[in-house]
């Protein structure tokens, strides 16, 4: 098939939806596939059914449309839930709103005489042909052709612990928390359950785990849980100084308490508050998050106001940094403020802390030594302890999608830890393969984007790309051609 002013989009989920309907709405291509081995808006992070699993960031950030920050909140009054533009809400909410602003921008495709269909597989190869002219090489033998292709994929595979590896596949060792309906099914109740991990996935798990009558070890080399909030806003009445934050030297040794520096005089601007009435600098996991809970409640956490302006300010200069720099400064900073980035609602603190004071979830900060199966699994420790649990799941994180480039394209289904050469992604976000003259009509967007945008973890980051390169696609040669602009005039 002719690839004249058709684009390829590989992933349907978040990013890939937000791609397609700027595609649409910018009504200059004449064919968009979406290329998903799932079909559509099926993502680890919405796809979920249980109502206790809230988003982490507020409605104002989750809009599909970056010029309607407001799009998600009109669609659920729309469904007869009203709510705040701070409120956390369920995160099935989010994925029956993207179906359905998905549906709509189908029709409009259609009664603009733009084709455009779902292919269920998945791209294995991107081979340039010509210029302006890819094949997208499948996993079922069959191909397609594009004239610009946006990689809008999400994680890899689950990161599985060397402490469990050798027990892959046994009864009760699960591999990764989703979906989770395929392990909890299988859990006698109540069951003692070891939860590896203590980030998001592993938060999901417990709330997961003991809402289904099961009692949870939480374990994590820190056991350090994410930071506590009660809103994510777009835009705050106070700003950081962008002045300041344009010449941190991001490769100077005392980055983190430069920055920490912007960070606290804009805190304070806010209430009056230091930083430090704003955080609890607790040891003990359980003492800190009874300290944030506490602090949120009283609505001491004015930090929250600044932290998607400090994620835009870092993407800006992260994506300008060449790669080493761009690595040694997450190091630097990444220990200190992580937590803080993927903070969870106050809704979900209060209930972590509940469960612990009913002595439902313990935690611990560290990771077992030995894991051994004796009629339960025996877990063991570095004192020499030795806990017994009916199962353990693996909730430590995802390994990031690896790709290798090539003078004869970019290969996108590389198994973790095999040598691959990246490519270079420029700050759009556009690749390019070694020994090319000029770069590819190939981006990375969303969590896909990270080889030069490491920091985007959420929605509204993507959709903000998506708008990005789909302006930037506006001057690809295909689409200024006369008869693929009139088609959609």
């Amino acid at each position: 098939m002719n690839p004249r002013a058709a684009v390829a989009i590989i992933g349907g989920s978040v990013t890939g939806v937000a791609a397609f309907i700027q595609l649409v709405r910018a009504g200059n291509a004449k064919r968009i596939d979406i290329i998903d081995p799932e079909g559509l808006a099926d993502s680890i992070a919405f796809g979920v059914c249980e109502d206790v699993l809230l988003c982490n960031t507020s409605v104002q950030t989750l809009s599909i449309l970056d010029d309607e920050p407001h799009d998600f909140q009109r669609y659920l009054q729309a469904q007869g839930i009203d709510v705040s533009e701070d409120a956390f809400v369920p995160r099935t909410w989010v994925a029956g709103y993207l179906k359905q602003r998905y549906a709509e921008y189908r029709d409009v495709a259609e009664a603009r005489g733009i084709a455009h269909r779902i292919v269920r597989a998945t791209v294995r190869h991107i081979q340039p042909v010509a210029r302006g002219d890819y094949r997208l090489v499948l996993d079922d033998g069959g191909d397609l052709r594009a004239c610009a292709v946006l990689v809008c994929t999400g994680s890899a595979a689950p990161f599985v612990p060397p402490l469990v590896s050798p027990h892959a596949g046994a009864p009760g060792i699960f591999s990764t928390p989703y979906p989770a309906k395929a392990w909890l099914d299988s859990l006698d109740k109540p069951s003692r359950v070891l939860v590896l991990g203590s980030r998001l996935s592993a938060v999901d798990s417990v709330l997961l785990l003991c809402g289904a009558g099961h009692q949870v070890l939480m374990a994590s080399p820190s056991g350090r849980l994410p930071g506590v909030r009660t809103a994510t806003p777009r835009r705050g009445a106070v700003a950081l100084d962008e002045a300041r934050f344009a010449r941190l030297d991001l490769e100077n040794p005392k980055l983190y308490w430069h920055l920490l520096r912007i960070v606290a005089r804009a805190t304070k601007a806010i209430n009056g508050r230091s930083l430090r009435e704003q955080v609890d600098r607790s040891a003990e996991p359980t003492q800190r998050l009874r300290g944030e809970v506490a602090l949120a409640r009283r609505g001491a956490t004015d930090w929250q106001n600044l932290l998607v302006q400090c994620m835009d300010l870092a993407d800006g200069k992260l994506r300008a940094a060449p790669p080493s720099v761009r690595v040694a400064a997450l190091q630097n900073c990444w220990e200190a403020v992580g937590r803080y980035l993927f903070a969870v609602p106050l809704q979900t603190a209060t209930t972590l802390l509940r469960l612990i004071d009913e002595g439902r979830l313990q935690l611990a900060a560290h990771l077992p030594t030995q894991l051994e199966w004796q009629g339960q699994w025996r877990v063991h420790d570095a004192q020499g302890r030795i806990e017994a649990v009916d199962a353990v799941v693996c909730a430590s994180g995802f390994h990031k999608q690896f790709f290798h480039a090539s003078r004869n394209g970019l290969e996108l289904q590389v198994p973790p830890a095999t040598p691959c050469t990246p490519p270079y992604v420029s700050a759009q976000l556009q690749v390019s393969l070694p020994g090319a003259e000029a770069p590819e009509d190939i981006w990375l967007l969303g969590m896909a984007s990270y080889l030069a945008a490491p920091m985007v973890n959420s929605v509204y980051q993507s959709v903000r790309q998506a708008r990005e390169v789909v302006m930037l696609l506006a001057e690809h040669p295909s689409f200024m051609d006369k008869h693929a602009t009139e088609a959609v005039a």
